[in-house]
């Protein structure tokens, strides 16, 4: 599947690219809820209702990032239910979560602000874009 030209469409169809502004566009349920310290978040598929569980512990940033990446599997993996792992996620193989993680990463980080920040050395730009460089990486492959 080719995630950027997926994302490309979603965005043009609901004419946003504001991860919450999708979520409600999907018609996607977020629930805020303590998840524990090992879990940001993650996607339930149930009785054709789709389902996003955000950590309460989460700041506006990660929660940012772990609602595109769980809309992702909303998006990708409809009928899966998948969680998103705090420590475990940027180092899974797991196609799903490889395909989250991209999806994530071109909903949030346009190509235009990656031009914008072309001086700038890759840890530079994860850091003024407040995405892991093991994640801005996916914009690069």
């Amino acid at each position: 599947m080719d995630v950027k030209k997926c994302v490309s469409m979603i965005k043009k169809k609901a004419k946003t690219d504001d991860v919450f502004e999708l979520v409600d566009y999907f018609n996607i349920q977020t629930i805020d809820i303590d998840l524990g310290s090992s879990t940001l978040g993650m996607y339930k598929y149930i009785k054709r209702n789709k389902f996003i569980f955000l950590n309460t512990s989460l700041d506006y940033q990660q929660r940012k990032f772990v609602l595109a990446h769980e809309l992702g599997h909303a998006i990708l993996h409809s009928n899966l239910n998948c969680f998103f792992l705090e420590k475990k996620t940027l180092h899974l193989k797991n196609k799903f979560e490889i395909e989250a993680n991209k999806f994530a990463v071109e909903l949030l980080v346009s190509d235009v602000a990656l031009k914008d920040l072309e001086e700038y050395t890759i840890e530079q730009a994860s850091i003024i874009l407040n995405i892991p460089v093991e994640l801005l990486k996916y914009k690069f492959k």
